[in-house]
């Protein structure tokens, strides 16, 4: 009874383990100088993670798609050095259709890393703490994202007049009403 018991216990914990790392499934990544020319073509890792060589200094462009249907909703992140370029709340279809794309500055010397991970969007409570979503503003590269209520980021967004209370319960009704989709 007792191998029986170990055995069950063994087998779940590597059922959790394989839906935790299946959550992201393999993606292809190319990376582009600004001339359009492939400087890395590889794949994402079981963690969704993905890394270059060096490369010379210039703008690229990091293309991340997928040849199967991907479902959920992703967060995607680009990184050379302490440049950081983010997508967040990417739908899985646009992995298959054509897939996401993000331009990053490499400096001399770097490479570039990046991630793409699973967005739980079940709740919009982190640590106990209310969110709200700050729309993408003019101008920048970061899409529409998520922040902590009383941040920096809100209180600057809501005194720009960027952020609005009636914004804030819409989209919070709209992610209780379909289940955080």
């Amino acid at each position: 009874m007792k191998n029986l018991t170990s055995s069950a216990v063994a087998f779940l914990l590597l059922i959790v383990a394989t839906m935790a790392y299946a959550a992201v499934p393999a993606m292809n990544v190319t990376v582009s100088d600004a001339g359009g020319k492939a400087a890395f073509k590889g794949a994402t890792d079981a963690k969704g993670t993905f890394a270059t060589g060096k490369l010379q200094p210039g703008n690229y462009v990091v293309q991340i798609n997928s040849k199967s249907a991907v479902k959920g909703t992703y967060a995607v992140v680009v990184a050379a050095g302490t440049k950081k370029v983010a997508a967040n709340s990417v739908p899985g279809e646009k992995f298959a259709g054509g897939g996401v794309a993000l331009k990053v500055d490499v400096g001399a010397g770097l490479n570039i890393t990046g991630q793409v991970a699973a967005e739980d969007k079940s709740s919009i409570s982190k640590n106990g703490k209310k969110m709200v979503w700050i729309n993408k503003q003019p101008g920048s590269n970061l899409p529409g994202h998520w922040v902590e209520e009383d941040s920096a980021e809100a209180k600057a967004a809501k005194a720009a007049g960027t952020l609005s209370t009636q914004s804030i319960q819409n989209i919070q009704a709209h992610q209780d009403q379909h289940g955080g989709n």
